[in-house]
């Protein structure tokens, strides 16, 4: 019965860990686009894969439809890894404030940075587009 037992669960824990395997076309996209990436954890939804990982420094999730095309992007990092023309309005227009981290939004073609800033008073996050127009999409008080 032991070894029934055991090995009931040693399958199990084999079919656990490959469960979230990507198929070959997704993996090869991956690997061709992202060849330092660490930390790379997968998983898996009826109509996509999801992969999280770093690469050069930058915390990033990226999902694929099953045919190995990348549908959207997230990727956290420093303000001064914006586009320059970017980087340079926002300090320009914030002088007065602290620029402390960005997140980097891309569906489809579409790419939006939330950058987060603060002042002695409050916090801010910046919606901007690629051409570095901006609105306040959130706004918080200090306590």
């Amino acid at each position: 019965m032991k070894q029934v037992l055991m090995i009931i669960c040693t399958v199990l824990i084999g079919a656990a860990a490959y469960a979230y395997d990507p198929n070959e076309k997704v993996l090869k996209s991956f690997r061709e686009t992202f060849t330092q990436a660490e930390e790379v954890k997968w998983d898996e939804t009826d109509n996509y894969f999801t992969v999280s990982f770093v690469s050069a420094g930058i915390r990033s999730k990226v999902n694929y439809d099953k045919e190995g095309n990348m549908l959207s992007s997230i990727r956290y990092y420093s303000p001064q890894l914006l586009p320059l023309n970017i980087f340079n309005k926002l300090k320009k227009e914030n002088a007065k404030k602290n620029l402390f981290g960005v997140t980097e939004v891309t569906s489809g073609s579409d790419v939006t940075y939330y950058v987060k800033m603060e002042d002695g008073k409050h916090w801010f996050t910046l919606k901007v587009d690629e051409s570095g127009n901006t609105q306040i999409f959130e706004k918080y008080k200090k306590g």
